[in-house]
């Protein structure tokens, strides 16, 4: 399942909570990403350094959860839903 669904179905806490609530409460979570891999919700947690002291809301949350996702686990970098890929240039449309 991917993050929000892993924070609604065994994280449903009320809002804000802290950290330490999200720790102890949510922690049956697993997220599953883009590759068909998972990773249990206390194991993304675990490489936080400096916690948050708390989330104001879900999305609050699930984006905090996101930014500490390994760089494969959201995707093809670049994809562009449009079926091709997202290409930097260095010309200047006018």
């Amino acid at each position: 399942m991917d993050v929000e669904a892993a924070m609604t179905d065994v994280c449903d806490c009320q809002y804000p909570v802290t950290y330490d609530t999200v720790v102890e409460e949510c922690d049956d979570g697993v997220v599953e990403f883009a590759n068909g891999e998972t990773m249990p919700l206390p194991e993304i947690l675990d490489v936080v350094d400096d916690e948050p002291d708390a989330f104001r809301s879900e999305a609050e949350l699930e984006e905090f959860v996101t930014s500490l996702l390994p760089e494969d686990a959201v995707g093809r970098k670049g994809y562009d839903d449009r079926g091709r890929a997202a290409v930097e240039s260095d010309e200047t449309s006018f």
